[in-house]
């Protein structure tokens, strides 16, 4: 028997509570994992607990949901769920999306389920309303723990003051035009608001041109945009403007520039500009969307919101506030021309059959060619993977011409299928019907091996479809030669460090390598990393990588291996190495960067003066890794290549390096 929890609740602040229960519509959290999947414990960290808004984390013990309407979710498994609240707090908890509890005034281990639930799988959603406002922790059955949540892929971010925050409302941010077209959507959905905010920082009036960029809606720590990336942004600001003696001049300067900003951090989205209720700054909010689509950004569209809502029965007061109604009214007229905007897409993808290369439920890992062909996606460098969820009993692999590659299901040990083409079985032993996960990876094309490297999609049984795999939270990229490959090794890329370390830290990965690589470029036509580091293709100068599919949080640099006897001075290869720091900077703004020294050690200094002109020029997320001693004579399968008990030996050395600055 499948069940489900729902637990949400309001942001900090307003006037008015509701104590008993009440129905809340819109899209709840299914679980999509299979009986194989690792149980979490419910703590703060537990990875398979999903933060939706701006949270802080930074404690391992006390998650903070800044901003408003945040809030999290899970799946877990047992019959009853507990959370964990330090000082007096109010929130919404609502079981099996049924109906929402107020729960006024609570601390320590709350019960949700004062009635337990029937034995199975169950989903979770909290958010808070106010008091002391932090998340503990959860309590589960002996023997029970958590599963990672099937959540909407999209995600939509509202940007405004009180009016988007839901202040005057019962229930503030739930009764939120934000928080209803978020549901009403299907996306997950976030509230960057606060009472009395305005657009511009001036006369005592915070601005959100600015403090959008920060962590909380006080104080000035940056947050960290590579923890989620929005599909789509809506503003409402110019309300409370009015009244700081902000000009118009100032007032199109501030929302142009915010903008452009918002675009530079959400390269992908729509962004919408909404007519204040009271329309204020008219004018100057359609000239700054205007000068938008005349720079080139066409995904801005201004939203004319006269006549959404009547006075006398639309506002709570005479200070544009709406009430319940109001705001319900509002999102009946936002959700369809935010739909219309990202309909396209949608409406595409849901015309994609299931496990098809476009399907969205397929997720390509590592720089894929998704452009070229339709109906063949092409994996570049090396240790690219797919990975996805399916139903049924069986799955079949749909291959062109031949190609070695391996599949693994439901985490289970991966299968090698030698010269596999055609349509592959990859269950000749039917499984048990349910839900399960796919990864498949191929072998790395270069040199000598010239397979057929592209996925063509799979053959599922009649009704099955696919669904969205647990996605690690983090992603680490190692660049590199044919050592970060996995040359001389038993699977290649599969048994390279780099495979390795994502595997145990629990972290994607990729590894933008390929054997006789070297950093600097030379006449020689060795390929230079320096040089194709941006690029889709190792051997290919066009096109550049499109570096907003992913963000890294972590980049390990293992190059100049192949440097030595090509004429490269000193200064030549301190001055690359410097360049790609940059460049690997630029393109992964939050991540940690590890330049390696090389198992050989070939040009050391200049490897150590290149991170410390980084580290010397503001850069605090670069470190050098001294590898000396790491690997024995055994451990070499000739005299540069590590064989597989070598790899294991830099990972086990490695990846404690690596997850103690990622925390």
């Amino acid at each position: 028997m499948t069940t489900s929890v729902t637990v949400w609740g309001l942001a900090p602040g307003g006037p008015r509570a509701h104590a008993a229960a009440h129905a809340i519509q819109g899209a709840h959290v299914a679980q999509a994992a299979h009986a194989t999947q690792t149980l979490g414990n419910g703590s703060v960290t537990d990875p398979n607990i999903s933060y939706v808004g701006r949270w802080d984390l930074s404690s391992g013990t006390a998650a903070v949901p800044n901003w408003t309407g945040g809030y999290l979710q899970t799946a877990f498994t047992g019959t009853t769920v507990k959370v964990k609240v330090r000082d007096a707090v109010n929130f919404y908890a609502g079981v099996d999306g049924g109906a929402d509890v107020f729960y006024a005034g609570v601390r320590g281990t709350v019960d949700l389920t004062p009635r337990p639930l029937p034995q199975g799988n169950h989903t979770l959603r909290i958010s808070y309303r106010s008091g002391d406002t932090v998340f503990q922790g959860l309590v589960l059955d002996p023997g029970a723990g958590t599963t990672a949540p099937q959540v909407p892929a999209k995600l939509i971010e509202f940007v405004g003051d009180s009016i988007t925050a839901g202040a005057l409302t019962d229930r503030l941010a739930l009764d939120s035009y934000a928080w209803k077209t978020g549901e009403q959507l299907g996306m997950r959905h976030t509230q960057i608001a606060r009472s009395g905010y305005c657009l511009v920082g001036k006369d005592g009036c915070t601005g959100l041109a600015t403090q959008f960029f920060k962590t909380a809606s006080t104080g000035d720590r940056n947050w960290d945009f590579s923890r989620y990336q929005a599909s789509a942004v809506v503003i409402n600001l110019g309300t409370n403007d009015i009244g700081h003696g902000v000009t118009g001049a100032e007032f199109q300067a501030a929302y142009t520039g915010l903008l452009r900003d918002i675009r530079a951090t959400y390269p992908n989205a729509v962004l919408f500009a909404v007519q204040t209720l009271k329309k204020r700054y008219v004018t100057e909010t359609k000239a700054a969307v205007s000068a938008r689509n005349s720079a080139g950004d066409a995904k801005v569209s201004y939203v004319d919101t006269t006549g959404w809502l009547t006075d006398g029965t639309d506002y709570e007061d005479g200070n544009g506030h709406p009430n319940e109604s109001g705001h319900t009214k509002f999102a009946g007229r936002l959700a369809p021309i935010v739909a219309a905007k990202l309909g396209a897409a949608a409406t595409e993808a849901a015309a994609v059959a299931p496990g098809a290369p476009g399907d969205p439920n397929v997720k390509f890992t590592g720089r894929w060619d998704t452009k070229t062909s339709t109906t063949a996606y092409t994996p570049y460098w090396a240790g690219a993977y797919v990975r996805t969820g399916f139903t049924g009993r069986t799955v079949k692999l749909k291959q062109r011409d031949a190609i070695d590659l391996w599949a693994g299901i439901d985490g289970g040990p991966a299968t090698f299928y030698d010269e596999a083409k055609g349509t592959v079985n990859l269950t000749p032993t039917p499984l048990s019907a349910g839900n399960h996960t796919l990864q498949v990876n191929y072998q790395v094309v270069a040199g000598s091996y010239h397979g057929d490297a592209v996925f063509q999609g799979l053959a599922l049984d009649s009704g099955a479809t696919t669904f969205t795999p647990p996605t690690p939270k983090k992603l680490i990229e190692f660049i590199g030669d044919s050592i970060t490959v996995g040359t001389t090794t038993s699977q290649n890329a599969r048994t390279a460090y780099g495979w390795l370390i994502g595997e145990r830290l629990g972290a994607d990965h990729t590894q933008i390598a390929q054997g006789g690589a070297a950093l600097v470029d030379t006449a020689d036509d060795r390929m230079s990393l320096e040089q194709q580091f941006t690029k889709l293709n190792p051997n290919a100068i066009t096109p550049d990588w499109d570096f907003s599919r992913y963000q890294a949080n972590a980049v390990v640099i293992n190059l100049g291996t192949n440097d030595v006897g090509r004429g490269v001075t000193s200064a030549q290869f301190q001055a690359a190495y410097s360049s790609l720091l940059r460049k690997v900077r630029a393109a992964y703004p939050n991540a940690w960067i590890f330049a390696l020294e090389t198992f050989r050690g070939r040009f050391v200094p200049e490897t150590q003066a290149a991170v410390n002109a980084a580290v010397s020029g503001g850069d605090a997320k670069v470190s050098f890794v001294d590898t000396t001693g790491w690997l024995a004579a055994d451990e070499l399968s000739d005299s540069v290549h590590p064989n597989d008990k070598g790899h294991r030996a830099i990972a086990d050395r490695l990846a404690p390096i690596i997850s103690a600055k990622l925390g």
